[in-house]
């Protein structure tokens, strides 16, 4: 028995539509909403703190009952293209209830901090010292904001984009490896040629 994909889905579209109804009703005083290619509602906070304050807001609400972070990111906005500001901070949240998902889209200065929402989720916890490390970007109120994927004495934040990419950082305190029971010597100091620059 064949299926109509578009039938499938229509469900899942009339709730979207729904939610980012009512976000353009309720919330879009002095903010940006919008809907994504796939009609997922984004809305732009006015700042850290009012990202914060929508996320509370969208739980309490019964018209959306967002009760799960899926995801906390950010993308380097060095070209202008959203805004003034140097970084995006991007919250994906989802509501197990209704099955579906609000984006919450905040511009942050290149030294401006976030608002942490470890008080909120604890799985926020890894996911903002993802986005420290790789970005830079410093969560207020963070239980232990320190680097998660790169090593400790790594200098510079990966995801920026003036970050030279071919920028390789050895370390002559490296732990030697020791590979079977008769290792071959392996030096694990990278020497950076002036053409790789």
């Amino acid at each position: 028995m064949r299926t109509n994909s578009n039938a499938l889905g229509a469900p899942f579209i009339e709730t979207q539509a729904k939610v980012l109804a009512h976000l353009t009703e309720k919330y879009a005083a002095n903010r940006k909403v919008e809907a994504d290619k796939v009609g997922e509602p984004i809305i732009w906070a006015r700042g850290p703190e009012d990202a914060k304050k929508l996320v509370r807001a969208f739980m309490a609400d019964p018209n959306t009952k967002i009760d799960f972070l899926s995801d906390l990111t950010a993308y380097d906005n060095k070209d202008g293209e959203d805004g003034d500001e140097r970084f995006v901070l991007v919250y994906q949240l989802y509501s197990l209830e209704l099955h579906t998902r609000i984006r919450v889209k905040c511009l942050l200065g290149e030294i401006q901090p976030a608002e942490t929402l470890v008080d909120i989720w604890e799985g926020a916890n890894w996911l903002e010292r993802e986005v420290y490390d790789m970005f830079g970007i410093k969560f207020n109120g963070h239980p232990n904001l320190r680097r998660i994927m790169m090593d400790e004495r790594f200098s510079g934040h990966p995801l920026r984009k003036e970050y030279p990419i071919k920028q390789r950082e050895g370390f002559s305190d490296n732990i030697a490896f020791h590979l079977g029971a008769n290792p071959l010597e392996v030096s694990t100091h990278v020497q950076i040629s002036e053409e790789s620059k």
